[in-house]
């Protein structure tokens, strides 16, 4: 259980970096999104239904952003680096297994920036009312949802969980 804790904490580490959290807050951003992360119980959001797992990250995401420096309390991006977050324990086999994350892994989010979004107003067409993205910061929960609903209709055609979309949309030069 130790490495597991030592696991958790390099990902809660690695999860917010430069590139990740740029323009989202003052100095101390980064630090107080990793801190937060690298001490979140995992073990919450191991639940019985969808509805209740989104409750929770709707909890963790306010905690998240109650968390931050006064400059940097974004819903939007508190939900990204969770998101970034949850779906790299999900990755990482010991800690996936430990807290059987593979049950959630059908209701992870993608984490939302601009790739993610021109990817996928690519991949639902033109003739959709799509949502028009701003920013990451900008991001309101109403929207955000409106994102995931979009990307689950996207992963269900190419039979994986939306949060793989963001490997097939990160920096995809093609989008």
């Amino acid at each position: 259980d130790k490495y597991l804790l030592l696991l958790q904490k390099r990902l809660g580490s690695t999860s917010v970096g430069a590139s990740t959290a740029r323009g989202m807050g003052p100095k101390g951003t980064i630090q107080a999104a990793r801190e937060f992360l690298q001490s979140l119980d995992l073990q919450r959001f191991v639940v019985a239904n969808e509805m209740k797992f989104l409750k929770e990250l709707d909890k963790a995401t306010a905690e998240l952003k109650k968390s931050l420096p006064k400059d940097a309390k974004h819903w939007g991006s508190s939900r990204k680096f969770l998101n970034i977050f949850l779906r790299g324990c999900t990755y990482n086999k010991f800690l996936c297994k430990k807290f059987k994350l593979e049950r959630i892994e059908p209701w992870l989010e993608v984490p939302l920036d601009s790739h993610v979004a021109k990817g996928l107003r690519k991949d639902v067409g033109k003739d959709v009312n799509f949502p028009k993205w701003t920013t990451v910061i900008g991001l309101e929960p109403e929207v955000s949802a409106e994102f995931q609903k979009f990307a689950s209709n996207v992963a269900a055609k190419e039979s994986i969980s939306r949060v793989h979309l963001d490997v097939k949309y990160w920096r995809n030069t093609n989008n």
